[in-house]
């Protein structure tokens, strides 16, 4: 099993969207959210491939989906660790600038 870490631009993404989906939609909402984020991460660390790659973004960039949030991360092979990027709005522009850490 892979070991997922969460770098601090996901974790500031999905922080941030909670928090509006609480003022927004609700606590049930929120946590509905929080939840199936937390599934997500779990399926990337027994499945670290399946979702498809995404090599505009880099050699080994794939993405997870929470509909309408798509999850970024990286999964190298021989290092059997998943790295949660960022998560974004599927509306949103996707570019590689946007992985940069600051």
């Amino acid at each position: 099993m892979a070991r997922v870490v969460i770098a601090a631009s996901a974790s500031i993404d999905q922080a941030a969207i909670l928090t509006d989906l609480m003022a927004k939609a609700g606590p049930v909402t929120a946590v509905k959210f929080r939840n199936l984020f937390s599934a997500l991460f779990d399926r990337l660390a027994r499945h670290p491939e399946i979702g498809p790659l995404r090599p505009a973004l880099g050699p080994t960039i794939r993405i997870g989906i929470v509909p309408p949030y798509i999850v970024i991360y990286d999964h190298t092979p021989n290092d059997d660790v998943v790295t949660v990027l960022r998560i974004v709005h599927g509306r949103r522009r996707i570019s590689g600038a946007m992985l940069a850490e600051p």
